[in-house]
């Protein structure tokens, strides 16, 4: 199941995607197989830029924070000189996930990279197609499989792939609010995680809610200040500008969205919905239990919108697509490119609340925001 928003993806040689920092390793990662073919042909130019990290990840070497093969024009000098088959698995693949499953490539994207953001930027709904891609080389070991033979797992399997387009076609239901569409998303999620309490969603306070999105946002814009480029890094401080410690509120953050995107909201509604849409292709409801999907998916989509109002604030200006582009890739930048420490922070949350709680909370969070 291939979206046509990943079919749209184009890579523009923005040079972005080649440069690593200091968590995200995987940037640069070099996969086994990969590995061997450059090895056992003596391609020793690479072989020679080839290193082992901290985090012990074998990587391409990197000269600054830029790969060292990424030459003046951004363009890559291994796929130039030797081809597409001997880059790594990251590179081959990204900003795409790609993936196996019973039913053949699953396949979404990653908005660290503008290009992609782009592809959601229509009107037009996100379709879904079991077309392969023309031109792209499978991946070697930098997938996941939603395939088993184990009688548990096929009928995981089975709901899962049962929930999912009907979770996409609510999210596409534009007859409805947003906002709507998210509380419904949210009853189903925590019904799939067999969740069996009488689901009521008005139990969690709105501080509560805001305190858990405060919490996640500020520690990671702080960690983050040796991370990635001057610029995103930038941008980040124009954020905490706006919700540092002292300053930030519900009341506060409620006015500022009211003033600068309020209006503006509404009309850009269909970019909210094809990133959530996207986000449902990862298939991370189903490798985490869709109600830790549901959780991320809300903290990430409420950084989005706090982040469009704290850069609309900031810059003095209404809402428009470059805000959102930038909002949009500064939040999966901190929280995707770090998915480990996001994936932890959901698990730290769902441990102090418990589960039924923590997704009651995402919801909340969702009508405020």
């Amino acid at each position: 199941m291939i979206g046509s928003h990943v079919r749209a993806f184009r890579c523009r040689a923005c040079g972005y995607c080649c440069y690593r920092n200091k968590v995200w390793d995987s940037y640069l990662e070099l996969d086994e197989v990969t590995f061997e073919k450059i090895t056992n042909e003596g391609m020793d130019d690479i072989k020679s830029n080839i290193i082992t990290s901290q985090n012990q990840v074998r990587q391409l070497k990197c000269t600054g924070n830029q790969c060292s093969f990424l030459n003046k024009n951004n363009l890559c000098d291994i796929n130039l000189q030797y081809g597409y088959e001997y880059l790594p698995d990251a590179c081959k693949t990204y900003p795409r996930i790609i993936g196996l499953s019973t039913r053949g490539i699953e396949a979404s994207l990653i908005f660290v990279c503008r290009e992609a953001i782009k592809t959601i930027i229509s009107q037009n709904k996100i379709t879904f197609s079991d077309e392969k891609i023309k031109g792209l080389i499978h991946p070697n070991i930098y997938h996941y499989e939603l395939s088993s033979t184990d009688e548990y797992d096929i009928q995981r399997i089975k709901q899962y792939f049962e929930f999912l387009p009907r979770a996409i076609n609510g999210l596409q239901n534009r007859c409805l609010s947003l906002k709507k569409r998210l509380l419904i998303l949210g009853e189903e999620s925590l019904r799939m995680s067999e969740y069996t309490e009488t689901i009521n969603f008005s139990e969690p306070s709105l501080k509560d809610s805001l305190g858990i999105l405060h919490e996640i946002i500020i520690s990671r814009t702080y960690e983050a200040d040796n991370d990635y480029t001057e610029q995103y890094i930038d941008s980040l401080r124009k954020i905490r500008s706006i919700i540092d410690d002292k300053t930030f509120s519900l009341a506060a953050f409620k006015n500022t969205k009211e003033t600068f995107i309020g209006r503006e909201y509404d009309q850009y509604a269909y970019i909210l919905e094809n990133y959530l849409v996207n986000f449902m292709t990862t298939n991370i409801y189903f490798f985490n239990g869709s109600a830790f999907g549901y959780i991320m998916l809300m903290i990430l989509l409420s950084s989005i919108q706090l982040f469009m109002a704290g850069y609309a604030a900031f810059y003095r200006r209404t809402l428009d697509e470059e805000i959102i582009i930038l909002a949009i890739q500064n939040v999966d930048t901190a929280f995707f490119g770090h998915i480990n420490w996001f994936s932890n922070k959901i698990t730290d949350i769902i441990k102090q609340h418990g589960l039924s709680t923590s997704t009651k909370m995402a919801v909340v969070l969702g009508q405020v925001l």
